[in-house]
């Protein structure tokens, strides 16, 4: 008798459940492989096999009782309604079917190309890409085998030894300003190889006998990114293979670094030489990034894959989010939905080392919060002169993510008032919380800003974007490289006390780029008692200030200098 638990009852021996419009029960791809219900072609729950042959049977022109005498023995009506319950708790069968439980609720329409994921995802798919893996299928077959991997080894340990051997070149190079030329072949490099990056996943799925199944283009956490759904890896059968599907990303990336570096070492262009050099270190950074297992990449992917545990993550946040309310004295309520999958129990599963599961969730809820601080500060500090589109479009995503925040901060004022907190313990947790903000908010923090400077005909002038505020005269300032990552120290100077005045300036002399024709507006004034060396024709200007609180400097760097920005363009 095959054993079907569950907290709720079986729907009636009437019933007759139907699969949810996009649901299909997909087949594993090996013998020992997964069976898989398929949303719209996603891998939504992973079910043993009796699960599997049951919900293949969810068509809607028969009752349970009926699937029930069709199945024979050890089958009983009471099975067959339990699953079926499960598979409508968890939204798998059609609304409309007479299930007696899904009435109701809203039918999802399928074949999307646009889908946003929360918290804040937006994919676009471009289409089916299986014949274009296919294709590739003997040429994947071929670099992944014994001779493809001892030469990507090869040259991953080239690179090593390159590195080490180029290490001075390569300070150079990120002390110094970059041509818009080698910045916009940098970033067409990249999007090619991110895109390759993609492939790879695909291609070593296909290898092993999976589809990929979707292929496109996604804003993941505000960062432009591509992605290749290959969850149809969960149908594999060795953990394994599903890991080296997540892994062919990064050592796509890993490979092309590698190469890279080699490569900068055998030319003599300065700008080729940096150029590969910033790519070979931005395909170590994305590789990197990749691997960390806090957000669904590749990391992450390979985790779960290793543990052959499919909500790894979502577990992981979850069980947090219940111990959290335990602290309380509230207890999570249960949803009345029965998770189909067997693995669905976080805190069972992981038995000895739920402390672990813990902890892991709690680092895969602030991770995020990290990612997007950091990916929002590169937004407000990069519009400074760019002018009033960049600075509206990115005053907009501030307020996308204000928006996913209070959504977020409602929904847990909810999950709190259910699980019937110990009001005590919730008055004491707001007010430390209230506390524990308010004292974050008012560490001090250096309160330094950047502007820049031109030297030219004999006199050394601060600039700074037009809507900016100079510093005062008589403050003295730190002269620096315009370097790509890191800038050397000049000089100093004083602000002068002469009249500002206002014009076109060259753009190199506010972001780390070589003069160019691009010019924007700005504000410009005299600086005295210049004590450096032969000075750059443009550089960097850095005002330390006094500290202020962090939440000042908060303000400051992601309101008040892109709202500063609007009304200055850049142009040729």
């Amino acid at each position: 008798m095959l054993a079907v638990t569950s907290v709720l009852p079986p729907l009636p021996l009437t019933a007759t459940p139907r699969l949810a419009p996009g649901i299909t029960v997909d087949d594993p791809i090996a013998d020992a492989g997964q069976w898989i219900i398929a949303r719209d072609g996603a891998p939504a729950v992973r079910v043993s096999e009796p699960v599997a042959v049951v919900a293949r049977r969810f068509t809607g022109d028969r009752s349970i009782a009926e699937i029930a005498a069709a199945l024979g023995d050890p089958w009983t009506a009471d099975d067959v309604g339990l699953i079926a319950r499960r598979l409508d708790g968890a939204g798998l069968l059609a609304a409309d079917a007479d299930t007696g439980g899904s009435r109701g609720r809203r039918p999802r329409r399928r074949g999307r190309r646009l889908q946003y994921r929360p918290p804040l995802t937006l994919q676009w798919s471009v289409g089916d890409p299986s014949a274009l893996f296919a294709a590739l299928r003997p040429l994947t077959r071929a670099v992944a085998g014994a001779p493809g991997v001892v030469i990507g080894a090869a040259v991953v340990v080239a690179g090593v030894v390159a590195t080490a051997l180029g290490w001075s070149d390569i300070v150079a190079v990120l002390e110094s300003p970059l041509p818009l030329s080698v910045i916009a072949w940098l970033g067409l490099a990249i999007v090619l190889t991110t895109i390759v990056h993609e492939l790879g996943h695909g291609a070593t799925l296909s290898a092993f006998g999976g589809s990929p199944r979707r292929i496109g283009v996604m804003l993941f956490y505000l960062a432009p990114a591509f992605f290749c759904d290959v969850t149809d890896g969960w149908r594999l059968s060795r953990r394994r293979q599903r890991a080296l599907v997540a892994l062919a990303g990064p050592a796509v990336h890993l490979v092309c670094a590698a190469a890279s570096i080699v490569a900068s070492r055998l030319v003599v262009d300065d700008s080729l030489h940096a150029g590969l050099v910033l790519y070979a270190l931005s395909c170590l950074a994305i590789a990197a990034l990749n691997l960390l297992p806090f957000v669904q990449l590749d990391g992450y992917l390979a985790l779960m894959s290793a543990l052959d545990w499919p909500h790894l993550r979502r577990d992981a946040m979850t069980a947090a989010g219940h111990s959290f309310l335990g602290l309380l004295g509230g207890a999570a309520r249960s949803t009345g939905a029965a998770d189909p999958r067997p693995e669905s129990d976080g805190l069972h599963r992981a038995g000895r080392h739920r402390g672990l599961l813990i902890a892991y969730g709690i680092l895969c809820r602030l991770f995020p919060v990290g990612l997007v601080g950091f990916v929002l500060y590169r937004y407000a500090t990069s519009v400074a002169g760019l002018g009033t589109v960049p600075a509206l479009c990115y005053l907009a995503t501030l307020g996308l993510v204000a928006a996913v925040v209070f959504r977020a901060l409602l929904r847990g004022a909810k999950a709190l008032a259910a699980s019937a907190p110990n009001p005590w313990r919730v008055a004491a947790a707001a007010v430390a919380g209230t506390a524990l903000i308010a004292a974050v908010l008012m560490i001090p923090v250096s309160s330094a800003r950047t502007v820049g400077f031109v030297s030219e005909g004999g006199e050394v002038r601060l600039v700074a974007s037009a809507g900016e505020t100079l510093p005062e005269a008589g403050t003295p300032v730190v002269l620096e490289s315009s370097g790509i990552l890191i800038q050397r120290r000049l000089g100093t100077a004083v602000v002068g006390d002469g009249e500002p005045h206002r014009g076109e300036i060259d753009l190199a002399a506010l972001v780390p780029v070589t003069p160019s024709p691009l010019r924007t507006d700005g504000i410009q004034v005299a600086l005295s008692d210049v004590r450096s060396g032969a000075l750059p024709r443009f550089g960097r200007v850095r005002v330390d200030g006094d500290a202020r609180s962090l939440g000042a400097w908060l303000w400051r760097t992601f309101l008040d200098v892109p709202l500063a920005a609007l009304g200055s363009e850049a142009r040729a």
